[in-house]
């Protein structure tokens, strides 16, 4: 018998057992001693905000649009080519992005319009609060998508939204064109000496 328990481990499993506890025990010992952050430090545990979409990315468009800085622009273009096509092909070029911004944003407003049409018909026999609150939403997003319409309409004629964006091309343009021109004349001016 006692030679079944030396073939299979019989008193001398329980020395090995032995041993591992306690080296595993210095391991976990060597672990809590090291400084380890605690797991509040990579685990978010509030949801993120539910967000509209749409709303803000065609809004942020418009605003990253209008808020780009035209001068520089018309600016480097003035210094660098002082020519009358340049100036109107960049001033066309800012019309035509204008558009396009206008267009995908009233395109999203009228996908969004749809949804909440179909949800309006959805929830009208439900609640009647909550389908005069889409009503509302619906009523807001006519107003919208008939603004970027006139903003459309405007902006043929280089007026509403567009404009600021086109005249602070244009007044950089004329910048450029005259920094260069000062430039020249005191180049020529220190070539004369």
């Amino acid at each position: 018998m006692s030679f079944l328990n030396n073939l299979f481990g019989g008193s001398a499993s329980k020395n090995v057992s032995l041993t591992e506890t306690i080296e595993s025990s210095k391991i976990n010992e060597s672990a809590k001693a090291v400084n380890i952050p605690p797991a509040e430090l990579f685990i978010d545990n509030i949801p993120p905000a539910v967000q509209t979409k749409t709303e803000e990315h065609s809004t942020n468009k418009i605003s990253k649009f209008i808020n780009r800085d035209y001068f520089s622009l018309g600016f480097n273009d003035g210094y660098e080519y002082h020519s009358n096509d340049i100036l109107e092909s960049g001033k066309k070029k800012i019309k035509a992005e204008f558009l396009l911004i206008l267009d995908q944003s009233i395109e999203e407003k009228q996908r969004e319009r749809l949804k909440t049409k179909n949800l309006l018909v959805d929830v009208s026999e439900v609640s009647e609060d909550a389908s005069k609150k889409l009503e509302n939403t619906i009523e807001e997003m006519n107003f919208s998508i008939n603004t970027l319409q006139k903003q459309k309409e405007l902006s043929c004629d280089n007026e509403g939204w567009v404009m600021t964006a086109i005249h602070s091309y244009y007044m950089g343009f004329k910048q450029g064109i005259d920094d260069f021109i000062a430039g020249e004349e005191l180049l020529n001016s220190i070539r004369n000496i």
